[in-house]
């Protein structure tokens, strides 16, 4: 899971999920989490401003790419999902790997402005408890009751090229 590889990276042990089926994940985070498309549209619709992104830490190889980063509401700044994600970047053109290493628009928005087809499958729903980094990058309190899911988006042949945690905060 990438949330626990950069929870790694720093050597303390990540809070721990407790797994919620969808149809029990209560609203709003039932709207925001539980569906089969890119959380980008999604939380733009819900917040009525673009999304920004701001990566606070990455690990680059030849063709793939782990980072941590905190989307954010462009009007306000205020942060509205933390995403932990790897991307498989082979299969992308040039462009989009550029897009993609630059790191300032997050991957939703990248493969809606390059319509690229691609499918959304959530594998599991979460709550979490944050700790201090978590409540840190959302501006919550430590010990605020945050929703996730865990996703995979895979081309349109199967291919699975991103594997992503998304932490909402609490509303």
């Amino acid at each position: 899971m990438p949330l626990e590889f950069f929870y790694g990276q720093r050597t303390q042990p990540m809070p721990a999920p407790a797994l919620i089926p969808g149809e029990q994940m209560p609203e709003p985070y039932r709207y925001l989490l539980v569906h089969e498309s890119d959380m980008t549209p999604r939380l733009r619709e819900h917040h009525g401003a673009q999304i920004g992104l701001e990566v606070i830490e990455r690990q680059v190889s030849e063709n793939f790419i782990m980072r941590l980063v905190v989307l954010h509401r462009e009007d306000t700044g205020k942060p509205v999902e933390i995403g932990a994600i790897g991307i498989q970047l082979e299969g992308f053109d040039a462009q989009t790997r550029t897009a993609i290493l630059e790191g300032k628009t997050p991957l939703g928005g990248i493969l809606e402005t390059a319509a690229i087809l691609h499918e959304s499958h959530p594998k599991a729903y979460f709550s979490l408890e944050a700790d201090a980094y978590l409540a840190g990058l959302l501006h919550q309190p430590i010990g605020t009751r945050l929703h996730g899911r865990c996703n995979a988006l895979s081309h349109h042949d199967g291919l699975v090229f991103a594997d992503i945690v998304e932490i909402l905060p609490h509303v």
